[in-house]
């Protein structure tokens, strides 16, 4: 959302709105040099008639309606941007102007697969009532609006083949490839394997506890200084449980370019989930060799065996890494691969052009360029 802001605002005047809690950090530095003006908003918290009986599976809180609604009203804004479907009941039902609803993000692991792969027992009527809300509303009230962003083609086709008429334009997941550079050398002394993700994410969940207990062990044997670094904020016991034995699990740190640099190689065992993951695409600007999995390469341009190594099975992960530890010269070539697709296909300033063509003719048209204002959700 973050480079997304800077990119529209540094074309069109934007008003963020978000729900601020308490403790939340002053973002309005990091968008100073841009047209984004932000705005918090407390959080009023639901009753317990709308925690309770409440159809919708997403839920709202009544003070960020209130000011979405009244702010909408004013009439100023042309366009608006929702990120996340959770957003989308924030959004005036009367309102005219065209909505973007951003699902680049999405999850889109299974309900059945989250119950089925480890949820607690007294969570599970919880699940089981909210994939049916979200299966109702995916089904008879999905909202439609002026276009959907997804990040891949094979989203945009699931996408309009659910919902027919619905506009859906492709706006693929990026990386800053100036703030993060690549590693200057291969060299390795302590073999260090690494993966990032937010931890509380059941298909980064997955690919956590696969690489911990049916790859890395295999991989100790024969490089028994190696280190798996499990990097990620709002780690879930299932993730905090694999600490030791050469297994490092960090929780949410400060910096990860700090562990991009440190790291041998990048192993990302990704069973489900959707879109291009970030935190891949930061390995591949750091210039780190990388084995994941045809799953984790879905909609992106890399080719396997050329810029990524592709292994689907715990056991041909095992060889991969094998491989990768056994030769510099395999680790250089990959390496340079990964960091020349950043650079030529994911870096933000390429990634965001079509929200260009997008927003022109919703803010050009009517008015100037500096009348004009999207307001993001």
């Amino acid at each position: 959302m973050f480079h997304l802001l800077r990119f529209l605002g540094s074309r069109f005047p934007v008003d963020l709105l978000f729900p601020a809690q308490d403790g939340a950090e002053d973002v309005s530095a990091l968008f100073k040099d841009v047209s984004v003006d932000v705005i918090p908003v407390p959080l009023q918290g639901s009753s317990v008639f709308d925690r309770f009986c409440r159809f919708d599976p997403y839920p709202k809180d009544r003070a960020v309606a209130a000011v979405v609604r009244d702010r909408v009203a004013t009439g100023a804004y042309a366009a608006i941007h929702v990120d996340t479907l959770a957003m989308m009941p924030y959004v005036p039902p009367d309102t005219a102007l065209p909505v973007v609803l951003d699902l680049r993000a999405h999850d889109s692991t299974s309900e059945v697969r989250r119950l089925r792969d480890g949820q607690e027992a007294k969570g599970r009527s919880t699940h089981l009532i909210r994939r049916f809300k979200r299966s109702l509303l995916d089904r008879w009230c999905w909202p439609m609006t002026h276009c959907v962003t997804v990040a891949s083609e094979e989203e945009r086709v699931r996408c309009e083949r659910a919902h027919p008429g619905q506009r859906v334009l492709v706006v693929p997941n990026g990386v800053d490839c100036q703030r993060i550079r690549p590693k200057s050398d291969q060299t390795m002394s302590t073999p260090i394997l690494l993966f990032m993700g937010h931890m509380g994410v059941e298909h980064n969940i997955d690919a956590a506890v696969c690489l911990a207990t049916e790859v890395f062990p295999a991989i100790r044997r024969d490089f028994p200084k190696a280190e798996l670094r499990v990097v990620g904020r709002n780690a879930d016991a299932r993730v905090s449980r694999l600490a030791g034995q050469g297994i490092v699990v960090t929780g949410a740190v400060p910096d990860r370019r700090v562990h991009l640099r440190e790291a041998t190689i990048y192993v990302a065992p990704y069973l489900s989930g959707s879109g291009s993951h970030g935190h891949l695409l930061e390995a591949m600007a750091a210039g780190l060799p990388i084995i994941t999995t045809s799953q984790g390469i879905e909609g992106m341009k890399v080719q396997a065996g050329r810029d990524v190594l592709v292994a689907d099975q715990p056991a041909d992960i095992i060889d991969s890494i094998q491989t990768l530890l056994a030769s510099q010269s395999d680790r250089e070539r990959f390496a340079q691969a990964a960091r020349h697709m950043a650079e030529i296909w994911y870096d933000w300033n390429r990634c965001l052009w079509p929200l260009e063509s997008l927003y022109h003719p919703l803010l050009g048209p009517t008015r100037t360029v500096s009348e004009a204002t999207a307001v993001a959700c």
